[in-house]
C-alpha cells in the first residue's frame, strides 16, 4: 500500500529517531574532508613559500600576496596537480560516504534498523557510480553557461565604450542570462533530485541511474517538488537560526567561542538535518517504486489508512 507524502515525512522522521547512527557516514566524511583540506593547505604553503615560510609572520599582506603570486606562477604545474588530486580525493570520499548513508537509510526503511556494515556494503558497491553520476550532473550544470555567453560577449566587445547602448544591452543580457542559468540549475536540482538514491537502491550504473531518476520525477512530479520544498524550507529555517546565533556569539567578541560554534553548528546539521533528508528521499523512492517497507507496530493504523 502506497503512502502519501505526509506519511512519508512522518514515518521517515520516525525511522531517523530509531536509527541515529545514519549520521555516522556523514560525520566521517566531514572529518575526512577537513583532514584532506588541512594537509592540502600545508602542502600548498610549503610549495608556495618554501624556505620563506619561517618569515611569513613578519610579512605584510602585500608582501604575502606578491610572494604567493610569484610562487603560483613558478609552480603552476604543481598547483594544478595538487588541486586536481585534492578535488578527486574529496569527491571520491564524498561519493563513498553518501552511498553509505543511503544504504543505511535503505535498510532502516526496509527492515526497521541498520548498522555500520550497511554503510561499508553500500559505499564499496556504489561509490564509483555515484562519482560518475555526480560528474555527469556537473557537466549538465556547467552546460547552462550557454545562457550567459551572449551577454558576456556583447559586454566584452563594448566594454571600452561604457556609455554605449550596446554595452548597456550587454549588461542587461548578461544579468538575464545569469538569472536564467540560476533557474536552470534549480530545475535541474529538482528533476535529478532522486538520481543518486536510485543508483544505490537499485544497484545500477551512473547513466542508468540518471535515466531512472528522471523517469521517477516524471511519474512523481508533485511529490518530488513538494518534498524538495519541505527540505529547502527546513534547511533555510535552520540556516537562519544558526546565522543569528552566530551573530549573537560574534557580538560577545569571543574568537574561541565563535570557532566552537562554527564547527559545532556544522556537526549539529550533519547529525540531525542531513541524515533526515537522506531518509526522506530514500523512503519516497522506495515507497513509490514498490520496494518492501518496514511496518512499525508502534505506528497507528490510522496512518496506514490515510495513505
Amino acid at each position: 500500500m502506497s503512502e502519501n507524502l505526509e506519511n512519508i515525512i512522518t514515518k521517515g522522521f520516525h525511522s531517523w529517531t530509531r536509527n541515529l547512527n545514519i549520521c555516522i557516514p556523514l560525520l566521517i566524511n566531514y572529518v575526512v574532508q577537513f583532514t584532506v583540506m588541512f594537509f592540502a593547505a600545508i602542502a600548498a604553503m610549503l610549495l608556495f613559500f618554501g624556505q620563506n615560510i619561517s618569515g611569513m609572520a613578519s610579512m605584510t599582506e602585500d608582501e604575502l600576496f606578491d610572494l604567493m603570486s610569484v610562487s603560483i606562477m613558478e609552480n603552476l604545474t604543481g598547483v594544478i596537480i595538487i588541486a586536481f588530486l585534492v578535488f578527486l580525493i574529496l569527491v571520491l570520499f564524498d561519493a563513498y560516504f553518501f552511498a553509505g548513508a543511503v544504504g543505511m537509510s535503505q535498510n532502516a526503511t526496509a527492515n526497521g534498523d541498520t548498522s555500520i556494515t550497511d554503510m561499508f556494503n553500500a559505499g564499496s558497491s556504489n561509490f564509483i557510480n555515484i562519482f560518475l553520476a555526480n560528474f555527469l550532473i556537473m557537466l549538465m550544470m556547467i552546460a547552462g553557461v550557454i545562457f550567459v555567453v551572449p551577454g558576456a560577449i556583447l559586454t566584452r566587445n563594448y566594454m571600452e565604450v561604457v556609455e554605449s547602448t550596446q554595452f548597456t544591452s550587454g549588461i542587461l543580457l548578461l544579468l538575464m542570462g545569469i538569472v536564467i542559468w540560476v533557474i536552470y540549475l534549480l530545475i535541474l536540482n529538482v528533476v535529478l533530485a532522486i538520481v543518486l538514491y536510485s543508483i544505490v537502491i537499485e544497484r545500477t550504473g551512473a547513466m542508468d541511474g540518471i535515466i531512472r531518476g528522471y523517469e521517477f520525477f516524471m511519474e512523481n512530479k508533485l511529490s518530488v517538488f513538494v518534498l524538495w520544498l519541505v527540505i529547502f524550507a527546513v534547511s533555510t529555517v535552520v540556516a537562519v537560526i544558526f546565522f543569528f546565533a552566530g551573530e549573537v556569539i560574534a557580538l560577545i567578541g569571543s574568537d574561541g567561542l565563535n570557532m566552537i560554534w562554527s564547527l559545532g553548528s556544522q556537526v549539529l546539521i550533519l547529525v540531525t538535518i542531513q541524515p533526515l533528508i537522506v531518509i526522506w528521499w530514500t523512503r519516497l523512492y522506495m515507497v513509490r517504486t514498490g520496494k518492501n517497507i518496514h511496518i512499525d507496530e508502534l505506528l497507528t493504523d490510522d496512518w496506514e489508512q490515510s495513505g
